[in-house]
């Protein structure tokens, strides 16, 4: 099985960021139209992403201010859609605080003394899969996306 992998920084406080990926509201800004979302285990996470079908994820664990985890449970038939390889995959966004590292390069964006550190992952996908790659990619500017949204909010 194959992961993907990201880790973003972000100048706005842990409730901040986890609202946004948590909420209706914040995942309708930065991932597209949420048609449902509540930040409780057990319930369904949908996005109409124009793919047809709704794009539905269970939500399995949920600690406030620290993790959020769901289960991919749509089933997209057509192999040209990059979602067709999610059913039975796993998206995990865990949250922590941040601090400047005494690497220049890395502490310039860090406004303040902390940042949101985002550790995101989406694993449970089969080896050698066709969409892995553009996912990751896609994951990338959403996490981007993500991003300007919390630290708009903040500004």
């Amino acid at each position: 099985m194959e992961t993907i992998r990201h880790e973003v920084w972000i100048n706005a406080s842990r409730d901040t960021v986890f609202d946004a990926i948590t909420r209706r509201e914040g995942l309708d800004a930065w991932w597209g139209k949420a048609v449902s979302a509540e930040p409780k285990a057990g319930t369904l996470v949908e996005f109409d992403h124009g793919l047809g079908d709704l794009l539905q994820m269970r939500v399995t664990e949920l600690v406030p201010g620290e993790r959020m985890e769901w289960d991919c449970v749509s089933d997209f038939s057509d192999p040209a859609n990059p979602a067709s390889e999610w059913l039975g995959t796993r998206l995990r966004f865990d949250l922590a605080d941040g601090d400047p590292t005494g690497f220049a390069p890395v502490d310039h964006g860090i406004k303040g003394d902390r940042v949101t550190v985002v550790r995101f992952e989406h694993s449970g996908w089969a080896d050698g899969a066709r969409w892995l790659a553009y996912c990751s990619y896609g994951w990338a500017l959403a996490l981007q996306s993500l991003t300007n949204l919390c630290e708009k909010q903040e500004a």
